[in-house]
């Protein structure tokens, strides 16, 4: 006897199909979400596939964060810099993320701002999208359980080198309840803002030089960067420009830039305001000036020409050239130069008595080698 195949049981047949297609679909997003799902402009968010509206507040949602060490207003171009994202949930242990970033005014049609690496880190893996250019990180397989209720993944974020401003992270976090389906699953929706700075400081200082304090500062890369002005406060408080220089726009080679101001009479606090093109503007750190402490000469020994070099010979009265066992064997009196030559001494290591004229006697090693 044939069994007679009826339109009630094509249409059973359809539906367990359908459900197991969905089923799987489920399963598979367990492993990473497509593409596309991060808030982000242009994008829909976890909600697109699974019911209910993007939570935008709460205990969990304040309990998810992007950490950098020196924080995310510090960040610096062409840079690899090591982020964690930390999530947590007080009713699941099943979790999934997708995060991606853009430029700080992005559009639905920008691309991503840097890259993602994840190393070994088996918990995370990346993703792309074409149409928009967008590069996005999220959990693998592994990484969706959440034992404790709580999960930190690291990851590195390399910077562009023709970057400066205002950047966004977006986050869709998926507080999954484990049933396998799209349904009892709570999504949040939550944003980082990060600023890369115009410019990579390398070092700033102050020395008297001939009556004059010398500020000198270099930086290792300039984006976008119009000019520097240079501010001094006597409280560390209040600020007041002083002068400018011209910066270098857009370089990626090492600048040397360096101002001269009048000795200060009175303990001197000086910083750096680095301006872009577009107004925008950051600072270097803060150093201070007192003439009342003046700089300690530095001694140089050159063993090419047999001699001693060292800086503000004018604070200089005397120095004396000791062996180990406090033999004199070099004084000079009188110091009109800043090059001293040595006599010719055995191999070894000798101590240099300096007299300075506030009468204050400091000593350094130096190491003879003819």
């Amino acid at each position: 006897m044939k069994a007679k195949i009826t339109a009630s049981f094509l249409k059973k047949v359809t539906l367990s199909i359908c459900l197991l297609s969905m089923a799987e679909l489920v399963h598979t997003y367990s492993g990473g979400p497509p593409a596309g799902y991060t808030g982000a402009p242009g994008e829909s968010n976890c909600t697109g596939c699974h019911s209910g509206t993007p939570i935008t507040s709460g205990t969990t949602w304040n309990d998810l964060t992007l950490t950098r060490t020196g924080g995310l207003s510090t960040v610096l171009p062409n840079a690899s810099n090591t982020l964690t994202l930390n999530l947590a949930s007080s009713v699941s242990t099943d979790f999934g993320f997708q995060l991606c970033v853009l430029p700080g005014s992005a559009t639905g049609t920008s691309s991503s701002l840097g890259t993602f690496s994840v190393g070994t880190n088996s918990d995370i893996q990346t993703t792309t999208s074409t149409s928009p250019s967008r590069v996005y990180l999220m959990q693998t397989a592994s990484g969706v359980s959440a034992s404790s209720g709580s999960k930190s993944y690291t990851f590195n974020w390399q910077t562009p080198s023709s970057f400066a401003g205002g950047a966004t992270f977006y986050l869709a976090f998926n507080e999954a309840d484990g049933n396998s389906s799209s349904s009892g699953d709570n999504i949040y929706i939550k944003t980082f803002s990060v600023t890369v700075l115009p410019v990579r400081w390398l070092d700033f200082s102050a020395k008297e030089e001939q009556g004059k304090v010398v500020l000198q500062w270099s930086t290792a890369q300039e984006i976008n960067n119009e000019r520097f002005e240079i501010e001094q406060s006597e409280d560390g408080i209040n600020f007041e420009t002083i002068g400018s220089v011209k910066g270098k726009g857009n370089s990626e080679k090492i600048s040397h830039y360096s101002f001269n101001q009048v000795n200060p009479t009175k303990l001197t606090h000086y910083r750096i305001k680095q301006i872009d093109f577009d107004g925008k503007f950051d600072y270097s750190k803060l150093i201070s000036y007192d003439p009342i402490m003046p700089t300690k000469p530095e001694i140089f020994v050159s063993t090419t020409s047999n001699s001693i070099w060292f800086s503000h010979i004018e604070t200089i009265k005397s120095i004396s050239l000791y062996n180990l066992k406090g033999d004199l064997v070099a004084n000079y009196a009188q110091i009109n130069e800043a090059q001293l030559a040595l006599p010719s001494l055995p191999l070894g290591i000798y101590l240099l008595r300096v007299t300075e004229n506030d009468a204050r006697v400091w000593h350094k090693k130096i190491w003879v080698q003819n």
